[in-house]
Order: C-alpha cells, then sequence, then structure tokens
C-alpha cells in the first residue's frame, strides 16, 4: 500500500490532544479495515516547534485515506504522499523551519514506533516499558493454554450475541478474542506485546477466524467513543501499568447500554499467592500496583466508576495439574514472564529459593487423593460484570 502523510494543528505542548487524535485515527482506520477498505495509521508524532501533528497512513488510495480522517473527526491541513511531496511549510501563517519539511518528518515517523507521542507521565512510560518487557520474556504460549477455561467463561458471562462488536483487552494470545469470534462477534483483539499478537494471528488464521489485531497499551487505546457492545479482559488489564486510566479507558470504547466483562486473578487465590511470593523475592517497580486488586468486586466497580451500573461478579476455579510441585515451579520459572524475569535478577542461591517456594507453595494447595499421580491445584478467579449507563 502507498504511504500517505497527514498534517494537523496542535497547539505548542498539547499532548493531551495529540494522543486523541491518535487515538481517533486509529480507531478509525480499525473500522475501515474491517469493512474493507484497508487502511493503517501507522505512527503519529508531535512536532512543538510548528504545532503540528504529523499522523502516517498506509492506503491504497488518498480516498481512503481521506475517509480515516473524515470518520475520526480530525480537521487535516494537508494530506500528501509521504514519498513523493517535499512540503516545507506544514503552515503558512509562520514561518518555515526545517524541522517541518516532509521527508526528514517521514523518515522520523519511519524511525518510531506506532502512535509515537509524548508521554504526560515518565514514570507511567518507564514502568509500561519494564513490564512489556516482563510479557515479552519467557515464552507466554506455553502458560496461557492454562487460561483458556477461564477466557471461556468469561466471553460466557459477557453474553456475547452474533454481530456484537467486541474489544478484547490484553489480549495475550487471543484465547478470550477467538472464543467471542466463534460466538459470531466482530472481535479485535489488543495488546502491547507485538511477539503475542502474531501469535493470535496464526491463531485466528488456523480457525478461519476473522478477528483484528492492534497493537496499543490498555491505557491507550486507539478507538473512537463508544466503540464496542462488548468489551473484555481475560488476566490482562489486571497488569496494566496504571489502573484507573485503563479502567476508563475501557468505560470510554463501551457503547451505553454495552457490557464490560473482566476476568482476573484473585488476591487470596493460588495465582494471587505465587505473585505475592515473586514479590517478596524481587520486589516489583516502583509505582506498580497489585494486579490483583482486580480480583475484587468493590475495587474494580470503584475504577470503573459512576459511568457504568449493574456491577456484580462471581468467582470460579480452573483446575490445574502438573506432574509434581517442582515440574509447575519449573514451568512458571522457564517461561511465565513474572517469574522467569524475576529469577533471572537472583544470584544462583536466590534462584534456588525462589523454586523452593514456588514448589512449596504448589505442594501445600495440592487437592489431588496423594496416589503419586502428580498435583492438582485450583486456581481462583473473579469475573465482574458491567453495563454502561
Amino acid at each position: 500500500m502507498a504511504e500517505f502523510l497527514v498534517e494537523l494543528y496542535v497547539a505548542h505542548d498539547d499532548v493531551l490532544t495529540a494522543r486523541t487524535l491518535a487515538r481517533r485515527a486509529q480507531g478509525a482506520a480499525v473500522e475501515l479495515t474491517r469493512e474493507g477498505s484497508p487502511v493503517r495509521c501507522v505512527a503519529s508524532v508531535v512536532v512543538p516547534d510548528d504545532e503540528t501533528c504529523l499522523q502516517l497512513y498506509q492506503a491504497p488510495s488518498i480516498e481512503v485515506v481521506q475517509e480515516a480522517v473524515r470518520r475520526a473527526g480530525l480537521r487535516s491541513e494537508h494530506i500528501s504522499s509521504a514519498t513523493s511531496t517535499p512540503m516545507c511549510r506544514l503552515h503558512s501563517s509562520r514561518p518555515a523551519t526545517t524541522s517541518s519539511c516532509a521527508d526528514t518528518i517521514t523518515e522520523r515517523i519511519r524511525m518510531s514506533v506506532p502512535t509515537v507521542t509524548a508521554s504526560p507521565n515518565a514514570d507511567l512510560t518507564e514502568l509500561r516499558a519494564k513490564q512489556q518487557q516482563v510479557w515479552s520474556s519467557g515464552d507466554y504460549n506455553k502458560i496461557a493454554a492454562l487460561t483458556v477455561p477461564v477466557s471461556e467463561a468469561m466471553v460466557d458471562a459477557a453474553g456475547v450475541r452474533p454481530g456484537d462488536v467486541v474489544l478484547d483487552v490484553a489480549t495475550g494470545t487471543g484465547h478470550a478474542a477467538l472464543a467471542a469470534a466463534r460466538r459470531g462477534g466482530r472481535v479485535t483483539g489488543m495488546d502491547y506485546v507485538p511477539a503475542l499478537l502474531e501469535i493470535s494471528r496464526r491463531r485466528a488464521a488456523a480457525e478461519q477466524l476473522d478477528v483484528d489485531f492492534v497493537e496499543a497499551p490498555a491505557e491507550e487505546q486507539p478507538f473512537s467513543d463508544a466503540t464496542f457492545d462488548v468489551v473484555l479482559s481475560a488476566i490482562g488489564v489486571m497488569f496494566a501499568a496504571d489502573h484507573r486510566r485503563a479502567a476508563a479507558e475501557l468505560v470510554r470504547v463501551t457503547k451505553p447500554g454495552g457490557r464490560i466483562a473482566l476476568a482476573s486473578w484473585t488476591q487470596s487465590g493460588f495465582v494471587g499467592g505465587m505473585l505475592g511470593i515473586v514479590g517478596r523475592h524481587v520486589p516489583p517497580p516502583p509505582g506498580a500496583q497489585s494486579p490483583v486488586r482486580w480480583g475484587d468486586e468493590s475495587i474494580v466497580a470503584d475504577l470503573l466508576g459512576s459511568e457504568v451500573t449493574d456491577v456484580s461478579s462471581v468467582t470460579a476455579k480452573v483446575t490445574q495439574r502438573f506432574t509434581s510441585a517442582e515440574a509447575f515451579a519449573d514451568l512458571f520459572l522457564d517461561f511465565y514472564g513474572p517469574t522467569h524475569m524475576a529469577a533471572k535478577k537472583l544470584d544462583d542461591d536466590g534462584r534456588a529459593a525462589l523454586r523452593s517456594d514456588l514448589a512449596a507453595h504448589a505442594a501445600s494447595c495440592d487437592v489431588s487423593d496423594g496416589d503419586g499421580d502428580g498435583i492438582v491445584v485450583q486456581w481462583e478467579y473473579r469475573i465482574v460484570t458491567a453495563a454502561r449507563r
């Protein structure tokens, strides 16, 4: 597809507006692509000196980009070919500067990651980067299979129906997104770990399910307000860097009358205990919030705020089997991001102590009959549902 550069006016240092423009652009692109007009907003950068936000699109024609811009409600100053138009003046009312040349900006955009804008919170950006590194480590695909029943139960609780427009936030390897698609939903899965999204795409292709997958963090969803009938997250948004902002985004993109369903590990359950053990060996980074807060209905209700109603929840358990307590510990130390990364920060003695504590935790939670055929543990989780007012 060809590349096009869209130039938008942004007041000097108005980062919030720039982020909103980028979010609207990506949301409109997703909608158009779903309707059969492929278009991508690949990146967005701010040029403070020129009071400009530049967005790089990939599309078959300028007309498709114009429609994407119109749907996003953006007022463009100019749309040009990103590779052939040497625009050195974006706004005629201000003198030209070297930084505004289109070829320079286009190269800067190509070198950037999608949706690059200045962050209003450097601490949040740093924390999110650390968490993204955690979930990119190990091999979460080997762990995610254990949570399939959780995703299926959550999708059932959300009441996904054929034709529902569905978003799965922090989709990981796509279990909830694919479950919703099997029920006839028009599904988008979103995550900020590219490697996990690639696994999701392959799984969707293998099942011949039409699911869109978008790279973005839970706190900055690239969709327009009130886009989705159903918003889901299974063992995902609970690990967001900023819980309140992530919750606000869940509500914002849900249509009035739409449903939100979230599945999270509980603090008192097996996984909550495991995460507590990891935290005692390797303290979480400054500013990190406990993910198992999302396993408490009252906390989730507070996070979602006054724009939702009919908040309710159920707890359930998913049964897991391992050949031994030590096998469980080794599996999670090798492949589960939080335990894998924690172990890498420890010396040999520290890793041995962490392994011993994880194995002891699994052994203490064993509910098998003790016949020597391995251990059986039950992982408690809570599904919270709510309706958007």
